[in-house]
């Protein structure tokens, strides 16, 4: 059987397990299913080859909604942090990785922007946590203490951004090298360079006229030559479409290796790390089958969109993130990352997360 052929049959078997699977599931297929020299090559669909924002290649593209922070969510939030405050994070080996996307300030006149947390915020975010004595760490480096089975101080994070915004360059970049944080950029790499919104941004106002357009434009080549440069940032793997690879793993092995292909080219990365599109388990966005096509590309991890800390024990093919948003301080930042909040979701049996847009309703 080759490759291909072979995750998809483990891609349909996982499916009997994945409805109301939870949230600390493991996704890795340990140990890696492919034999010896295979599942390191496909064929492209040859739509990939073209423009993705043409009408030449169909992207599958889903749609979040208005994510809502209720009283329930808030009340959460609090408790977690008062216990957070009194008793600082649980488990005493783990760390967490946090996800940003967009980071703009909300123009007036529209709705607000969709996966996005404002500069200022942003800058509070992080200098509190470093207030708080949480250590900045590069994803790359608690990979390689992971891989070595090196401990990792307990108030270690990570920063990662998603997609590739040319404000991660213009707004984000000046921040992190004010605060000394460093960060990974996943990039999407059909829209390097593009002067279009990315077909996976749900934000109305992106591209419209009256709209600055680093809120909603990918990076450049020349901004993320800019961001390396800094020492500060890294730039991962993050599809080459930013596609909806939901049952499809032999597809997101394709697109991945013309993802990888592009930053190997352009900027001489290679072995990346690498994040899942959307990211959660609940709708498939997250899967075993998805996990065995990126190691079989060779990335050296693939990140969910769980909402989880990371463990000793979990594997760099499953970890998770906690999302970064517009309604969470330093202090809720803090609590998320020490365990509290997942704890209490645990304790009270609240469902993992499902895609759902970011623009919270306050």
């Amino acid at each position: 059987m080759n490759a291909v052929a072979e995750l998809q049959e483990r891609e349909g078997e996982a499916q009997v397990t994945l409805q109301g699977v939870v949230a600390r599931t493991s996704l890795d297929p340990h140990p890696n299913p492919f034999p010896e020299g295979e599942g390191t090559v496909a064929r492209p669909s040859t739509c990939w080859g073209q423009n993705p924002s043409t009408h030449a290649c169909q992207l599958i593209v889903p749609r979040g909604c208005e994510r809502r922070v209720g009283l329930k969510e808030r009340l959460g939030l609090a408790i977690a942090a008062g216990l957070n405050e009194l008793f600082g994070p649980l488990e005493k080996r783990a760390f967490g990785i946090l996800m940003y996307h967009r980071v703009v300030d909300p123009p007036a006149g529209v709705p607000r922007p969709t996966w996005s947390v404002p500069p200022q915020l942003l800058e509070a975010q992080l200098s509190g946590l470093l207030a708080r004595g949480w250590q900045p760490w590069p994803l790359s480096q608690v990979l390689a203490c992971h891989e070595r089975e090196l401990p990792i101080p307990r108030k270690t994070f990570v920063v990662t951004f998603d997609d590739g915004y040319a404000n991660n360059c213009t707004q984000a970049l000046p921040i992190l090298s004010r605060l000394g944080v460093p960060a990974t950029v996943f990039l999407a790499t059909a829209y390097l360079d593009s002067e279009e919104p990315f077909p996976s941004d749900d934000w109305e106002a992106a591209g419209q006229p009256g709209i600055v357009s680093d809120a909603w434009r990918p990076l450049s080549t020349d901004e993320c030559w800019q961001m390396l440069a800094s020492g500060l940032i890294d730039i991962g793997a993050h599809t080459h479409t930013h596609a909806d690879f939901r049952d499809r793993p032999g597809d997101l092995l394709a697109d991945l290796q013309i993802n990888l292909a592009v930053l190997r080219e352009r900027f001489g990365i290679a072995q990346p790390a690498f994040s899942l599109p959307y990211g959660t388990k609940r709708d498939g966005f997250a899967s075993t089958g998805l996990a065995s096509a990126a190691r079989a590309v060779g990335v050296s991890c693939s990140l969910t969109a769980e909402a989880t800390i990371v463990r000793p024990a979990d594997s760099p093919f499953d970890w998770g993130r906690i999302p970064a948003e517009e309604h969470d301080t330093a202090r809720t930042l803090a609590a998320r990352l020490g365990g509290w909040q997942e704890a209490l979701r645990a304790k009270f049996q609240v469902p993992s997360s499902k895609f759902q847009g970011s623009r919270s309703s306050h």
